[in-house]
C-alpha cells in the first residue's frame, strides 16, 4: 500500500514523535558539574545548572516583586556584591519545598547565617510558565539562563510551569558580608519534551550565593593625553576608573587618579566643555538605574568643580542607564564593560 506524499509525511512525524525519548530524570550531576567549594547541598540532590563570575552585583529580593512596565521589580532588596554562583538541584522524590528550604536554613545557621526574608507561594510574587518566567526567578537567575539551559534540558524540565508550593528565603552572613537566597518549588506543567510525571515527584532548588571579594582592578587609569586623543578621535572616551559602590553615587577614593587626569585635561583646554554621562548595566529596574547613572554623573561633576577647579558650566551631567552598552550584558565580563562614565563633547 502507497500513501499519499502528505499522508506519509504525516505519519512519518507521527511515528518520530513517538519514539523520541522523553528527557528523564538525571539521577547524578550533569556533565561537568559540581558545587563551588564551601557550599553543601541537600542530601541526594543532583546539580543540573551553575554559572559562576568572580564579581557581580546582586539584589537579591527581600519584598514582594512588582510589576513596573512590564518587568518585576522588588521594592526591597539586598545588595551584595563578590563571587557569584548560581546553581539548580533536583532533590530526592517525595520531599516538600518547605522540608527542603529548612533544611537549607538550619544547615547554614551553623555556619553563621540568619534568615533575614522569608515567602511563601503568592506571597513571594506572581508565577509565569516557567522558572524564569516565575516574579522571583526572573530577579534570581542569570541573564542567560533560559538561553543556556534550553527547552528540553533537565533544567528546563525541573524548572516547571505554573510551579506549585513555591518557598524562598534570603540568609545572611552579616560578619563577612556573606549572603545567599535560596527558593524551592514544585515544578508543574512542563513540555512534551520532558517525563512529566516523574519530574513532579521531585523539588526543585534554585540557589545564589555572593561572597565578598575584592573587584579585579584591570583597567589602566587613562592619562590626560590619552583622554583627548580620544576625543578628537571620536568625540567621546569612556572612564572605567571612576568608581562606585553597588547601587550608590558616592566616589570611591580609588576613583582620584582617573579624576585629576580629567581635570588635568580640562586645565589644558580651557574652552573644553563636556557632557558627563554616567551608564549602568541591565541588573535591576530600569527606571532606577536611570536615576542612578544620572546621579553618578553628577557627582563626578561635582568633583572635578570642586576638587580640581573645573568650572562647573563647562560640565553637563545626564545618565542612559543601560541604553548604550558596549558589549553583551549576558555575562559579569561584559556587565563590566557597561557600567562606565562617558566623556562626550558639547
Amino acid at each position: 500500500m502507497h500513501l499519499p506524499t502528505a499522508a506519509a509525511s504525516v505519519l512519518a512525524g507521527l511515528l518520530a514523535f513517538a519514539a523520541r525519548a522523553d528527557t528523564a530524570v538525571p539521577t547524578q550531576d550533569l556533565k561537568g558539574l559540581s558545587d563551588p567549594p564551601g557550599l553543601s547541598r541537600y542530601t541526594g540532590s543532583v546539580l543540573l545548572y551553575r554559572n559562576d563570575a568572580d564579581y557581580d552585583e546582586v539584589r537579591l529580593p527581600t519584598s514582594k516583586p512588582v510589576d513596573k512596565n512590564g518587568e518585576p521589580v522588588a521594592p526591597k532588596a539586598l545588595a551584595v556584591a563578590g563571587q557569584r554562583s548560581a546553581l539548580q538541584y533536583l532533590v530526592p522524590p517525595g520531599r516538600s519545598p518547605l522540608e527542603v528550604l529548612r533544611n537549607y536554613q538550619q544547615a547554614f545557621k551553623t555556619q553563621g547565617f540568619e534568615t533575614v526574608y522569608e515567602c511563601a507561594g503568592p506571597a513571594c510574587g506572581a508565577s509565569d510558565i516557567s522558572l524564569h518566567g516565575y516574579d522571583l526567578g526572573r530577579l534570581l537567575v542569570p541573564a542567560n539562563y533560559a538561553s543556556a539551559i534550553g527547552d528540553n534540558s533537565p533544567a528546563a524540565c525541573a524548572g516547571g510551569a505554573f510551579v506549585g508550593d513555591l518557598r524562598y528565603a534570603v540568609l545572611q552572613h552579616k560578619a563577612s558580608g556573606a549572603a545567599m537566597a535560596v527558593m524551592s518549588w514544585k515544578p508543574g506543567n512542563v513540555s512534551v519534551y520532558c517525563d512529566e510525571a516523574a519530574f513532579k515527584k521531585h523539588t526543585s532548588v534554585f540557589l545564589v550565593r555572593v561572597q565578598p571579594q575584592a573587584r579585579a582592578q584591570t583597567m589602566e587609569t587613562l592619562s590626560a593625553s590619552e583622554l583627548g586623543q580620544s576625543l578628537t578621535a571620536t568625540g567621546k572616551v569612556a572612564v572605567y576608573g571612576i568608581l562606585f559602590d553597588t547601587n550608590q553615587s558616592d566616589l570611591k577614593p580609588e576613583s582620584r587618579p582617573s579624576l585629576e587626569q580629567i581635570g588635568a585635561l580640562m586645565k589644558q583646554h580651557p574652552a573644553l566643555k563636556l557632557h558627563v554621562v554616567g551608564h549602568t548595566d541591565n541588573v535591576g529596574a530600569f527606571e532606577a538605574n536611570l536615576g542612578l547613572s544620572k546621579r553618578r554623573a553628577e557627582a563626578v561633576a561635582a568633583a572635578l568643580a570642586q576638587d580640581f577647579g573645573v568650572a562647573r558650566a563647562r560640565l553637563t551631567a545626564n545618565g542612559v542607564a543601560s541604553l548604550a552598552p558596549v558589549q553583551s550584558n549576558a555575562d559579569e565580563a561584559g556587565r563590566a564593560k557597561n557600567r562606565r562614565v562617558e566623556l562626550v563633547l558639547q
